[in-house]
């Protein structure tokens, strides 16, 4: 019975074996048969994709035809995405034998097969999953890629720079892809006493395409990618012409003021008004504008802005009302208006300035805003100002002594008050990035070597700030090899010690083993290692006159007569 078991269950072994080596021998056969066959394959194959624009839905789809001598639809694109997964061939007719991968494609096809490869594999997946829960739902469309916001993104990117065939309707026509802004300009012309505002396109003649990420306008033979600076200039001067069914607007005088105060400086070298006349220009065109800021700090400490618009020699205080011969531009001073305000600045109605006065605002307005104030500003600021910046402290020197066993440690010349040494400890402890100063002025926190060395100095060697004496610490002597070594953490900082400091620092550097100390000869016990390292260890202690302690735990309970001994040496 055991031996028939063993015969079968070897013939299944050796068939599951020579089924495997078949698999294995057929798969190179084939891939042997593919080379050799690789010139009955089409090489360069095209991929030429036609879009179709239903104008009242405002959606694009596209058809994808491939050949290379002669084109031939593809019909289903998720069995084209399949035949590209698989790597198969397939004849499409009798001039296009193809062998489904990427090389089999022209150079410039790549990023439309590409795109097709990922949206005929959604499809693919969605019709199954679809066909799951409707047994009934088998009519998909295979044939074409109904386009959508994101992939109107990726569609546009795989056609970049190409023209492609486009059906409106009943026409026919090919299409450029360019991510160049259109060429969209206006010109104002004077009529008597009136004037009137045209565009260089029929408003009725574009498209608006919305992708994702980018807008996009379809105007004549051409799909254009748009920016988001012609979307909230031009295209919205264009769409309210086009909403009232109308490609021109007359303005009169006033209107024409608020129109280059207001729109024009948007739409920088889109307007052409050089058919004005110099007088008009004069009084409705906006000067150059121009913004200086006057900083200091009021007696709370608090940052003052006095704002000037300059026109040319004019100076105009933005806060007290002003009546001007000339055009202002209006929608650069609200823009910089609005700066302030975002910054936290409030309006001083009584002074007719600015006031910030929070203390983060501040904080962050010194550290980070007021480079890029002095980008678009001409900033003006008092010595007051200037003298209450952001600093960070610097010490200058460590004053380090001994005497009568003690380490004296000066730090009356770190650089700051030490009144204000407590709270800044305090918040840094915090991790807060700023303390101000009783003066005004800030010390910045975060990454500072000197501070993390005063509050090491603090905490980690348990010293009160009531331990303070007119800038002294005082502290054992035994402290000095940790001293020491929070010292090589400080840059720029000179370091003053003195012939006692210096000498138990060398000493301890020179002598930092225990081998040249022996035990009494006298001793009436048999040490084992670890005590005779203790008493080494304490020995040395004792040469440098400090403290400390060995504790040794004989293991009580393991043998009662055993005592807990305790060798001290106390200075």
């Amino acid at each position: 019975m055991l031996k028939d078991q063993n015969e079968i269950r070897e013939k299944e072994n050796h068939r599951v074996f020579k089924q495997l080596l078949n698999t294995f021998v057929s798969s190179q056969k084939n891939e042997t048969k593919a080379e050799e066959n690789k010139e009955e394959y089409a090489q360069n194959v095209q991929i030429i994709p036609k879009i179709f624009y239903n104008e009242f839905t405002k959606q694009l789809k596209v058809e994808f035809k491939i050949g290379d001598k002669q084109l031939y639809k593809i019909k289903n694109l998720p069995e084209f995405y399949e035949k590209m997964l698989n790597k198969e061939t397939y004849k499409y007719g009798n001039k296009l034998n193809l062998l489904h991968q990427e090389e089999s494609f022209s150079q410039d096809s790549i990023s439309i097969l590409k795109f097709l490869l990922k949206y005929a594999e959604i499809m693919k997946y969605h019709n199954e999953v679809m066909s799951e829960y409707n047994y009934y739902t088998k009519n998909f469309v295979q044939d074409s890629i109904l386009i959508s916001n994101s992939g109107l993104d990726d569609f546009f990117s795989s056609l970049e720079g190409k023209e492609v065939l486009f059906q409106k309707a009943d026409k026919e026509k090919t299409i450029y892809f360019s991510k160049e802004e259109p060429n969209i300009l206006f010109e104002i012309n004077q009529i008597n006493n009136k004037f009137k505002l045209t565009c260089n396109i029929d408003v009725f003649s574009y498209d608006i395409l919305q992708g994702k990420e980018y807008m996009y306008l379809l105007l004549q033979n051409t799909i254009y990618r748009c920016n988001e600076e012609f979307k909230e200039a031009t295209l919205k001067l264009l769409e309210v012409l086009r909403k009232n069914y109308t490609n021109e607007i007359i303005l009169d005088e006033l209107e024409l003021t608020s129109f280059f105060a207001i729109i024009a400086p948007k739409m920088e070298g889109k307007i052409n008004s050089e058919k004005l006349s110099n007088a008009i220009k004069e009084k409705c065109i906006p000067k150059k504008l121009g913004v200086k800021m006057y900083l200091d700090y009021d007696s709370h400490s608090n940052i003052t802005a006095e704002v000037k618009f300059c026109y040319g020699d004019q100076e105009i205080n933005p806060f007290i009302k002003t009546t001007t011969n000339f055009a202002r531009n209006v929608a650069l001073e609200n823009e910089a208006l609005n700066n302030f305000l975002k910054t936290g600045f409030l309006l001083d109605k009584t002074n007719y300035r600015l006031v910030l006065a929070d203390e983060e605002k501040i904080y962050f307005f010194l550290s980070e805003e007021i480079e890029s104030y002095m980008k678009k500003y001409e900033i003006l600021a008092t010595d007051t100002f200037r003298k209450k910046q952001i600093h960070s402290l610097q010490m200058k020197s460590i004053g380090i002594k001994v005497e009568n066993n003690l380490l004296q440690i000066d730090l009356s010349q770190i650089g700051i008050d030490l009144s204000d040494l407590n709270q800044i400890l305090q918040k840094y402890t915090l991790k807060k990035k700023f303390h101000r100063l009783k003066d005004g002025s800030y010390i910045k926190l975060d990454e500072n070597e000197n501070i993390q060395f005063l509050e090491d100095l603090t905490y980690n060697l348990d010293i009160n700030y009531s331990d303070w004496k007119n800038g002294f610490i005082t502290m054992p002597s035994y402290r000095s090899l940790y001293l020491e070594k929070m010292l090589k953490n400080l840059k720029n900082v000179e370091i003053k010690t003195d012939k006692n400091y210096q000498t138990i620092i060398d000493k301890l550097k020179e002598n930092q083993d225990t081998a040249n100390i022996e035990v009494p000869e006298n001793l009436n016990a048999q040490m084992r290692l670890y005590q005779k390292i203790g008493y080494k260890w304490l020995k040395l202690l004792d040469q440098y006159e400090f403290g400390g302690i060995l504790a040794d735990d004989m293991g009580l309970r393991k043998n009662p007569s055993n005592a807990c001994c305790y060798s001290i040496v106390c200075k």
